[in-house]
């Protein structure tokens, strides 16, 4: 596994994690409220796109318009790429609100409940893996984690996780694919936060801090499985300095 790393393409990123996602693994990028580490995610997920990736949304806490307009913001158009066969998305939030979808690309869970929710998740799963052609990389996005938690609470959030990893172990064998996971680590306790940093094979965590010269934000590259990796950090400069007349 550690031998064929997926590349994302942005060598930056590639190069901080240690070559880049690994194979069959979980990337986590963890934020706190203001920063935009969500926003590395999603530029991610483009470029493997870009670079002959099968994307898969896996969306639990906002409308899918919601989701289109966080994806535009990298120049993502999520409606180009699925009408095209290159996204899928399963919309774990419409299903729970019932909004209406007739897209092709769009995945719903009809009827969710706690009882048959996972086992018909699982079932989507297996029906998108059979559109991908075979060997294609896929690349899912969680987006998020904490939207897992609060809509559905925690003893379904944790076994729509472990259902999905053991699903994506026995799916995936003969194709590249790894997952990249949003988490506002400040919209959920911490005991939370810390099983969520343990199933992930590769953590990159954002925090912001308002400095006298503006928000800065602190880039922690904590966790990657891969041989000779070791954390480190980098130091960004987030907002640009304006200044505002009031009176």
């Amino acid at each position: 596994m550690m031998d064929d790393l997926i590349k994302t393409g942005l060598s930056d990123v590639d190069s901080a994690l240690g070559g880049g996602l690994i194979n069959g693994g979980n990337l986590l990028i963890a934020y706190d409220k203001r920063s935009l580490g969500w926003a590395l995610g999603m530029k991610m997920f483009k470029s493997l796109l870009d670079n002959g990736a099968i994307g898969v949304i896996f969306n639990t806490i906002l409308p899918i318009s919601k989701v289109e307009l966080r994806a535009k913001y990298v120049g993502l158009d999520i409606k180009k790429e699925g009408e095209k066969g290159k996204l899928y998305i399963i919309d774990l939030f419409g299903s729970k609100y019932g909004i209406p979808e007739e897209r092709p690309y769009v995945f719903q869970i009809k009827d969710w409940s706690d009882d048959t929710g996972i086992p018909k998740l699982l079932r989507t799963y297996k029906m998108i893996n059979e559109q991908i052609p075979p060997k294609t990389t896929v690349i899912g996005l969680v987006t998020t984690l904490e939207g897992l938690y609060h809509e559905f609470g925690r003893e379904i959030m944790n076994s729509i996780i472990r259902a999905s990893l053991a699903s994506f172990e026995s799916s995936m064998l003969n194709r590249p694919f790894a997952t990249i996971s949003f988490l506002n680590t400040e919209a959920l306790m911490d005991y939370v936060t810390a099983w969520l940093y343990s199933l992930s094979d590769q953590i990159i965590e954002f925090i912001s801090r308002v400095e006298p010269t503006g928000l800065e934000g602190v880039v922690l590259v904590l966790k990657s499985l891969v041989p000779g990796f070791e954390p480190h950090h980098h130091t960004v400069r987030l907002s640009k300095e304006h200044f505002m007349k009031l009176i």
